[in-house]
């Protein structure tokens, strides 16, 4: 006996008939719970007159059970019925489509679509630039090849691809690379997934990446010159974080002094975040920093560091409130170190260096100083890695106090440097933002872009003359990569897409930008130039002649470009990239690798029995004007002999950090001796070396 369709699925079938009704159900999938008035509104019964009809509609869908009203609510929503019935007929749909015997197209918006030549064309001339002519030559030609394919649709991705081969093979590169679709291949997502550690921040750390890689291509390929684009890819020069160098600036300098005192108006933008008000005592006033940590740390790139700390909390400081004001900076910390806590977020610097001009006596100071160092080393027992640095004056060896309570810091992780000049202003990764004069509000500073010296060096075969003609040229396209990222942050910034700096409070500048070249690996270049016995004063005068000839081209440059440009020596990610590049190029025997880490090096670390080292550094390091980064090695030193070196280093350099060795288990996130195995807490052999800031 033939089966015979039921009375209910046949008036089903009769009921999704009228498109209109089709149409009723796939606005309440789309959207989700309607009220009567939105869903009428939505599938198009505008006039009174269609009231009727829209109800009678309305009325089948609910009989069928295809849609149901929620009576406490009054929204009506899509069943199980319906969203069955609803897949049923695209499926139907796209197999018409298929059977047709005409090309259809599976696009982006997730449609299937009838192949259409003329978006070929759109794209050629609107997308590309070609002229309509030769566009449509192409539009025929790649029209041809598609019909040969037997294939049940095709998708846009293909369709591109196919096109872009056709303009390679009739070499037309140009209108190519203007066309490239950017994105990620299956399989690198795949591998992306699979190759997730632990230590990654969970999955918005996937997020992060994934988005990085697509902006990376689009810089590449249609933000920076083609020269620009070829000298990173070739390892000449390294664009550090390539995601978000083209979205987000640096670093920023923040003088907290000049908070205002009525808060910070935001104007309509940042609505669902926390306005950030007037400060009416010291807790509000911490809050505030936390507040401003977490708008700033969307908007910047490595480093948020706060000057002027000292001169912002006594304005609501007393005798009577220092002493319980302790627990708030220890909650400042922390609050601060978790809204940044993510890999792709900046780090935060706190400057506790004090302007001249300050009225505070020594014995205030020091227990502000105390205040906050106690608390530092309450904060960093809380976390495996800080993120929280701090920058403090040199403080006077007679106070034992306070000089063993920053050994001890250093000694557990802390992460301190050493500013000995107030009129000089660093971020604690070694940027110094005292290259503009006269500007007392905060700075954007433009850097992450490093020029790599052991390689002209290898070619330039120990003539130290032409190797500084090849690092003058190479500048001018590390200059020249500069000053389009600023055309291209000003853009961002004036768009509202970084809706803090684009409301420029008086807290933020950005009309005066310093733009910072890195120098990578000095010391192997001066290696490969004068060999390995060279004097120690011999090394000092050539990396001097180095510097002061990148300086004549910086400078020149400022003045052609109305810019301010500068030189550093600073850790960034370039040195490792530059090493592996120029082992693939010049093989490993020549290549020249002096630091543990088997990369070139960048920041300068100092034993404290190094005297002769300390002279070399001292006779080029303080030419670096745009910033350096030099360490204190105190990993195997005594208190006593930690003073000692840090009194001699603070005779020549104005801006030191130090460093110890140490390991963290990335079992439990405990810290432990360099030299162990085994985590002290849990006995795990999971221990990764304690990062360099």
């Amino acid at each position: 006996m033939p089966y015979r369709t039921s009375q209910r699925v046949r008036t089903i079938y009769s009921v999704i008939a009228s498109s209109n009704r089709l149409d009723i159900l796939r606005i309440l999938n789309a959207k989700g719970p309607l009220s009567y008035s939105e869903l009428k509104t939505l599938a198009g019964f505008k006039s009174k007159k269609e009231s009727g009809k829209f109800a009678y509609h309305l009325r089948k869908l609910v009989k069928q059970l295809l849609v149901t009203l929620n009576r406490s609510e009054r929204r009506y929503t899509v069943t199980n019925l319906g969203r069955l019935i609803l897949n049923l007929t695209r499926q139907i749909e796209e197999q018409s489509v298929i059977e047709s015997g005409k090309i259809y197209v599976r696009t982006s918006k997730e449609m299937m679509e009838e192949f259409k030549p003329d978006k070929i064309l759109q794209a050629l001339v609107k997308e590309a630039g070609m002229p309509v002519d030769l566009a449509q030559k192409m539009t025929s030609e790649a029209e041809a090849r598609l019909y040969k394919f037997q294939t049940s649709y095709l998708t846009a991705p293909l369709i591109r691809e196919i096109v872009n081969a056709l303009l390679i093979e009739h070499g037309y590169e140009e209108y190519r690379h203007k066309l490239t679709r950017i994105g990620l291949p299956i399989h690198d997502v795949t591998q992306m997934l699979k190759q997730s550690t632990r230590s990654d921040n969970g999955v918005s750390s996937l997020v992060t990446q994934t988005s990085k890689e697509v902006f990376s291509e689009y810089l590449l390929l249609n933000q920076l010159s083609r020269d620009v684009t070829d000298a990173h890819l070739s390892g000449d020069i390294h664009i550090s974080n390539l995601g978000v160098w083209g979205l987000k600036p640096d670093t920023i300098f923040v003088n907290l002094s000049s908070l205002p005192t009525q808060g910070i108006k935001v104007k309509g933008k940042l609505l669902s975040s926390v306005q950030i008000s007037k400060a009416e005592n010291f807790s509000d006033g911490i809050m505030n920093i936390v507040l401003l940590t977490t708008e700033l740390s969307k908007e910047i790139n490595i480093e948020i560091a706060y000057n002027n700390f000292i001169e912002y909390i006594i304005s609501f400081l007393d005798n009577k409130t220092l002493t319980s004001s302790k627990e708030n900076i220890i909650q400042m910390f922390k609050m601060i170190s978790q809204v940044v806590s993510d890999d792709s977020n900046p780090c935060v610097s706190i400057n506790l260096t004090v302007q001249k001009n300050l009225k505070i006596d020594e014995k205030q100071l020091s227990k502000l100083y105390k205040l906050i160092l106690e608390s530092y080393e309450s904060y960093i027992q809380t976390v495996a890695i800080p993120k929280i640095t701090l920058i403090i004056p040199q403080i006077d060896s007679q106070n034992t106090e306070l000089s063993k309570k920053i050994f001890g810091i250093i000694k557990k992780g802390g992460y301190i440097a050493i500013n000995t000049d107030p009129k000089n202003n660093f971020s604690y990764t070694g940027i110094n933002k005292s290259i503009v004069k006269n500007n007392a509000s905060g700075n954007i500073v433009l850097h992450a872009v490093a020029i790599n010296l052991p390689r002209l060096a290898y070619e330039s075969n120990k003539d130290d003359t032409y190797f500084r003609a090849k690092v003058n040229l190479i500048l001018k396209t590390a200059i020249s990569a500069l000053a389009t990222r600023r055309e291209i942050i000003d853009d961002m910034i004036g768009k509202g897409l970084l809706p803090l700096l684009n409301i420029n409070t008086g807290i933020i500048s950005n009309q005066k930008i310093p733009l910072i070249i890195n120098l990578t690996g000095l010391d192997e270049a001066i290696d490969s130039l004068l060999g390995t016995k060279a004097t120690t004063k011999e090394r000092g005068k050539l990396a001097g002649k180095i510097v002061d000839t990148a300086m004549e081209e910086i400078t020149n440059s400022s003045k052609k470009l109305g810019e301010e440009f500068g030189l550093s020596s600073i850790a960034d990610d370039s040195a490792k990239r530059f090493t592996n590049i120029d082992i693939e190029k010049f093989g490993k025997a020549r290549v020249i690798i002096k630091s543990e880490s088997k990369e070139y090096q960048q920041s300068i670390i100092l034993n404290l029995e190094e005297q002769e080292k300390i002279e070399e550094v001292y006779a080029y390091m303080n030419k670096f004007k745009g910033g350096r980064s030099i360490y204190l090695d105190s990993s195997n030193s005594t208190i006593k002999n930690f003073l000692e070196i840090t009194a001699k280093v603070a005779k020549k350099m104005t801006f030191f950090k130090y460093y110890c060795k140490l390991k963290v288990c990335i079992s439990c996130a405990a810290k432990n001796v360099y030299n162990t195995e085994k985590c002290s807490n849990c006995n795990s052999t999971s221990l990764q070396e304690y990062p360099i800031r």
